[in-house]
């Protein structure tokens, strides 16, 4: 365990127990559960924090320490077969009179995976191309540190008129440790400002502005003398492209050796909200988003190169039908996100400054079109919050189906690729909370389905073959594929065990939940069944 992370870990256990103190005052926190209150409205999650008027309390936060252990060979092209987690976070909604609301969260996790490939990226399904190691055999162990920080505030400045901010703030560090190495620093920061405004008694309405910054530096490296060739491949779309051959002096390259090479995207949007709500416990809330994405990958000034430039168009809609009687709360989420991207890869060459020696610069002569993808989700849920008391439900049942696409196209003129891939999940679960005096027993069981199709590749061309042919590695292009597309299980069953320490206000627990994932007729990945066992201990004050 790093030493930052013993340090946080300390931290957090510290506020934990200075607000546990401060609760003191107040012993009315009882039963009342974080993720009901948070997740029974959208309007505290949303984009547009003036949502956070309609808190129902006056103040509710949580704190959790939590380990998870994966263990199994079903796994995608690069994730880790045998990996842990361990995090912390603090999270709290507070109102500070009847005009202002506060939502703040801190967290951090940090994981250590081994016999990792695949993808040089924290998360290779955020960016519009990939670099992913072509030879199986330099597997190695990587690390991932994640800090998130969130702030927002809703504040009731004029007969309704409500105006809300957040920012949202994530930075993190990854590292392999087995060459081809690479160290990646990611900085993502997302800020939202909007108004909400009471058009009657039942209707209301909302509006915000939306903008994001990523920067995901990654820095190559090779360590001690190898006569060992490092190829890996510059995917433009379903690991189909070209080879670049890692050279330590070679001074440029999509994998560059000594100098980072930034991915950075930079999104702006706005959100409209329209809620409705009914004298007979019936409400509908509704959010529609729109975002662009312009990004780059490279570094931008006249002696550095930009390799490759990308846009994308995304629409997002979140929309909750709930109705609310005395003790029963029934919830219906219906989420879709659709993005559109193109990447472009530069053309480019390097040029001598006359009378300046050595000077060089760069010099662009266009760009070709190298992928296009587009992205479809749309997940439906319905969630029964069944016998509650002071917020917390007796029962909590669910069921959902979600539906997930994404159509790509690679190209390396004359040469493309087509690949389509789909799949279908559907999911249960049941949780009860059983109060006996001070104490409560909480038992969970779920079970999920998957099933999916496609197209792993479609090749072509688009005029006569040329001598430079396109590369593509069908290992992870075919593991993929399995991983989302085969049947496959899943069945989790968890404990908690909570304790009401009514003398200073707080509701402390510990719990443990396992899950078994288990696929059929598995052909390219090592295995069939991925275990993963989580332990948690936290309270809510």
């Amino acid at each position: 365990m790093s030493d930052s992370l013993k340090i946080l870990l300390l931290m957090l256990l510290g506020g934990v127990l200075c607000s546990a103190n401060m609760a003191a005052q107040n012993d009315s926190i009882r039963w009342q559960d974080f993720s009901f209150i948070k997740q029974s409205d959208i309007r505290l999650t949303g984009y547009n924090a003036a949502g956070m008027k309609h808190l129902p309390i006056d103040y509710i936060s949580s704190a959790a320490i939590n380990a998870t252990k994966q263990n199994g060979d079903f796994i995608n092209y690069h994730q880790s077969e045998d990996n842990y987690t361990l995090g912390a976070q603090v999270e709290s909604f507070y109102r500070l009179n009847p005009q202002i609301v506060f939502y703040g969260k801190v967290s951090y996790n940090y994981f250590e995976g081994k016999n990792m490939g695949g993808s040089a990226f924290i998360n290779p399904y955020d960016n519009p191309f990939d670099i992913v190691e072509f030879a199986d055999t330099t597997r190695g162990n990587k690390e991932l540190e994640n800090y998130h920080l969130t702030g927002a505030i809703s504040a009731d400045v004029y007969k309704g008129l409500t105006l809300g901010a957040k920012v949202d703030y994530r930075a993190a560090n990854y590292a392999k440790t087995k060459d081809l190495r690479h160290k990646n620093k990611l900085m993502d920061l997302q800020a939202t400002a909007g108004a909400s405004y009471p058009l009657s008694k039942s209707v209301e309405i909302g509006a915000n502005y939306y903008y994001r910054r990523t920067t995901e530096e990654l820095t190559f490296k090779a360590y001690g003398t190898t006569d060992r060739i490092y190829t890996p491949l510059i995917s433009y779309g379903a690991f189909f492209g070209v080879l670049e051959t890692y050279q330590e002096n070679a001074g440029q390259g999509y994998t560059q050796a000594g100098r980072s090479n930034p991915m950075f995207n930079e999104f702006h949007g706005g959100s409209l909200q329209a809620n409705v709500h009914l004298n007979n416990g019936i409400s509908f809330l509704n959010e529609a988003t729109y975002k662009s994405r312009d990004g780059y990958y490279g570094r931008k000034s006249s002696s550095t190169i930009v390799y490759s430039e990308h846009s994308a168009r995304i629409w997002e809609y979140r929309g909750m039908l709930s109705f609310a009687q005395k003790r029963n709360k029934h919830v219906l989420e219906v989420n879709i996100d659709n993005e559109q991207l193109d990447n472009y890869e530069n053309i480019y060459e390097k040029q001598t400054v006359p009378g300046e020696g050595s000077t060089s610069i760069i010099v662009y002569h266009g760009n070709l079109k190298v992928g296009d993808k587009e992205t479809f989700n749309a997940r439906a849920q319905y969630t029964g919050y069944l016998g509650i008391e002071d917020y917390n439900p007796a029962w909590v049942v669910s069921a959902g189906a979600q539906f997930w696409q994404r159509r790509q196209t690679a190209s390396l003129y004359p040469y493309y690729r087509k690949q389509t891939i789909r799949y279908t999940r559907f999911n249960l679960q049941a949780e009860r909370n059983i109060v006996n005096g001070l104490n409560m027993y909480s038992f969970l069981l779920g079970a999920s389905y998957q099933t999916g199709s496609g197209t792993p590749k479609n090749d072509g061309l688009y005029a006569t073959p040329s001598e430079t042919t396109p590369k593509s590695s069908d290992l992870n292009l075919y593991r993929e594929y399995e991983y989302l597309t085969n049947n496959q299980i899943r069945s989790d069953i968890g404990f908690r065990y909570s304790r009401l320490l009514k003398h200073i206000g707080v509701k402390g627990y510990a719990s443990l939940r396992y899950s078994l994932s288990k696929a059929s007729d598995v052909q390219y990945l090592n295995g069939d069944k991925l275990n993963e066992l989580t332990f948690s201990v936290g309270c809510t004050f």
